[in-house]
C-alpha cells in the first residue's frame, strides 16, 4: 500500500446520506449472516433500500471497489469464506454486520477508502477506523515524532490517524510550489554530510574540515559546533535521542541527547557532565551511518556493516560484504546498504543476507528505501537512479529508472513520495515515486518493458521516468541531500550549505489561484460591458 498515489476526496458524504437521513441501524451479529451479491450480476454489488438506489453519484466506484474486494478477500480468521458462500439474490451489502465490512475494507487503499467514505454515514464511520489509516500513515513515512518547538497537526492531541494522514499527504504538494533558498557559510571545506532533524528544527553539516556543526532550521544560523576531530567526517546519523558521526579514522563519535541543552546535543562540551562516546572496531574509513529505534548501525570500506545496540553500544553483529561499503539505511527488522556495485538486503535479527543484486555500472554510491521495505532505491556512478521490488527476485524486480544527471550520483533522500538526488554535476533533481509504482501493474502484468543487459549490468527501458523537477544547486559536485515534508538541505565542494524552503508554498499558492480567479473574473467583466454597450450603440 505504501507508494501508492492517495488523492483522497475531502468531500461531505454522498447522496447516500440524504436517503439513509442518519438513520443507519445498529447492528448485531447474526448467527447466519445474510447473503449479498447475486450469480447474475457478477459479484456486482448494488445497495438499495425501500426499491430506491441510493448509491448516488459514486455508484459505479463503489460498487468496483466492492466487487474487487470480494474478488481478493482471503479467510482471516472470522468466517468471512463462510458468508460469502451463501449468497443468493436480493440481498442488501448493509446487512453484513459492520465486522465482515471492515474485512471487506482492509482490502483497499487509503485512496478507495477515502471515496467509499462518502457514499453513506456508516462507510464514513467504518472507512474511519483508526488501525487501517495508521498501517497507511506508517508504511508511507514510519511513526510520527512530536515536535513542541513547531504545534502542528502531526502533534496536536486528540488527531485521528485519518486526518494525520490527509494532512500529511496534503503536504506533499508543497515540494512543487514556490520556495526560498537560504545559503549557510562557515564550513572551510567540501560538506560531505547533511542531516535534517525538523522536530528539534536542526541541521547538522559536516565535512572536510573535520568539524560538526548545528544550525538552527528557520533563522540559518550556528547554533553549535564541536572542536576539530581530526579526521575528514563523510557520515552523520541523528535522532531525538543519538547523534553519530563517523569518518576517516574509523572511529564512531556518539552523543546522547541532553534536555537541559537547547540544541539537544552538547557537541562543543560546554556542560562538564556531556559525555562523547566513542565506538572502534572498524578497520577502514566508515562511509555510512544509519539509526533506528534499538540499533546503530556503521559501514565502512573494511566490506562490512557492524550493528551496535544503543543503550549498551556492543557490537552485537557483522554483515560482511564483497566490496567497500558506501551507503545504508536501515529500514524494520531490514537492512539496505549497497557495496561495490550491488545492492544487499540483510535481516537484522538472523544475520543473513536476504538478497543480492546488481545494480549499476560502477560503484552504486548511495541507497533508499520505503518505510514498508518493498522497494528499493539506488544511484551510481552511471548517473541513473533505480527502484526495485525486493519482494521478487533480482533478475524482475526493476520498477523505474531514472536519468537525471550528467554525472555519478552520491547521495539519495527519500520523503514519500519525494525521491531526491545529489550529483556531481551539482544538480539535484526531485522525482515522484508515486509515478513509477502506479505503471509497475496493469491488469495485473508489469507495464514496463525492462531488460537487463548482462554483459553492461545495465537496464534498458524503453523510456525512463519523467523527473519532476531539477534544482540548480551548485556549481561543483553536490555530495549530500536530506529531505522534509517542506524543505530539501545539501552540501557540497562549495563549501556552503543550501536550503530550499517550501514550508510557504501551499499558501502562496492559495494566494496566486484566488489572484487568478478575481483577474479572470474582472476581464469576464469587462467583456460582457464591452458587449453591452456594443449592442447598445448598435441598436441606437
Amino acid at each position: 500500500m505504501a507508494l501508492v498515489h492517495h488523492d483522497i476526496s475531502n468531500s461531505e458524504s454522498g447522496s447516500a446520506d440524504d436517503a439513509w437521513h442518519e438513520n443507519t441501524p445498529s447492528y448485531t451479529f447474526p448467527s447466519t449472516v445474510p447473503s449479498i451479491i447475486s450469480p447474475s450480476t457478477n459479484g456486482i454489488v448494488r445497495c438499495s433500500k425501500q426499491g430506491k438506489d441510493v448509491s448516488g453519484g459514486h455508484s459505479q466506484k463503489t460498487s468496483s471497489f466492492i466487487s474487487k474486494s470480494y474478488s481478493t478477500v482471503k479467510p482471516p480468521g472470522y468466517g468471512v469464506t463462510s458468508c460469502l458462500s451463501e449468497l443468493t439474490f436480493g440481498s442488501y451489502f448493509l446487512d453484513l454486520p459492520p465486522v465482515v465490512i471492515l474485512e471487506i475494507f482492509s482490502h483497499l487503499d487509503a485512496r478507495e477508502l477515502g471515496i467509499i467514505s462518502c457514499v453513506c454515514s456508516l462507510f464514513r464511520r467504518l472507512a474511519s477506523d483508526s488501525n487501517g489509516w495508521k498501517e497507511f500513515y506508517c508504511e508511507r513515512w514510519g511513526l510520527p515524532v512530536p515536535c513542541a518547538s513547531k504545534p502542528d497537526i502531526h502533534t496536536l492531541p486528540g488527531k485521528s490517524w485519518q486526518e494525520l494522514y490527509m494532512a500529511k499527504e496534503a503536504r506533499c504538494k508543497a515540494l512543487l510550489g514556490r520556495f526560498q533558498m537560504d545559503m549557510l557559510h562557515g564550513h572551510t571545506g567540501a560538506v560531505r554530510a547533511v542531516r535534517l532533524l525538523p522536530p528539534a528544527n536542526l541541521v547538522f553539516t559536516a565535512g572536510y574540515d573535520s568539524i560538526l556543526r548545528i544550525w538552527n532550521l528557520d533563522e540559518g544560523l550556528p547554533v553549535a559546533w564541536s572542536r576539530s576531530l581530526g579526521e575528514t567526517i563523510r557520515a552523520v546519523a541523528v535522532d531525538m535521542g543519538m547523534l553519530a558521526v563517523a569518518g576517516s579514522d574509523a572511529i564512531v563519535r556518539l552523543w546522547s541527547a541532553s534536555p537541559d541543552c537547547p540544541h539537544l546535543f552538547d557537541v562543543a562540551g560546554v556542560n562538564p557532565q556531556s559525555t562523547e562516546h566513542c565506538l572502534t572496531g572498524h578497520t577502514g574509513p566508515i562511509t555510512c551511518l544509519g539509526l533506528n529505534s534499538s540499533n546503530l548501525y556503521s559501514g565502512s570500506w573494511d566490506m562490512s556493516i557492524r550493528v551496535w545496540e544503543r543503550v549498551t553500544y556492543k557490537n552485537i553483529l557483522n554483515l560482511l560484504h564483497w566490496d567497500w561499503v558506501w551507503a545504508l539505511v536501515p529500514r524494520g527488522r531490514r537492512v539496505l546498504s549497497t557495496a561495490g556495485s550491488d545492492a544487499y538486503t540483510w535481516d537484522v535479527e538472523t544475520g543473513k543476507m536476504i538478497r543480492v543484486r546488481e545494480v549499476h555500472v560502477g560503484q552504486a554510491y548511495a541507497v533508499e528505501g520505503s518505510h514498508s521495505g518493498q522497494y528499493v532505491i539506488t544511484g551510481g556512478e552511471d548517473g541513473a537512479v533505480r527502484m526495485f521490488d525486493d519482494r521478487v527476485s533480482c533478475r524482475h524486480g526493476l520498477v523505474a529508472e531514472w536519468l537525471p544527471h550528467s554525472s555519478a550520483v552520491y547521495s539519495l533522500a527519500f520523503e514519500d513520495p519525494w525521491l531526491v538526488s545529489a550529483s556531481g554535476d551539482g544538480s539535484l533533481a526531485m522525482m515522484d515515486a508515486r509515478r513509477a509504482t502506479r505503471k509497475l501493474l496493469v491488469n495485473g502484468k508489469n507495464e514496463l518493458s525492462v531488460k537487463w543487459d548482462r554483459m553492461s549490468k545495465s537496464a534498458i527501458l524503453n523510456t525512463a521516468d519523467t523527473v519532476q523537477r531539477k534544482l540548480c544547486a551548485f556549481n561543483q559536485c553536490a555530495y549530500s541531500v536530506d529531505v522534509g515534508s517542506d524543505r530539501i538541505v545539501s552540501g557540497g565542494e562549495e563549501r556552503t550549505v543550501r536550503i530550499w524552503d517550501f514550508s510557504n508554498a501551499l499558501e502562496i499558492e492559495k494566494r496566486v489561484q484566488a489572484s487568478r480567479s478575481i483577474r479572470l473574473e474582472q476581464r469576464l467583466r469587462r467583456k460582457q460591458g464591452a458587449a453591452a454597450l456594443t449592442t447598445s450603440r448598435a441598436q441606437g
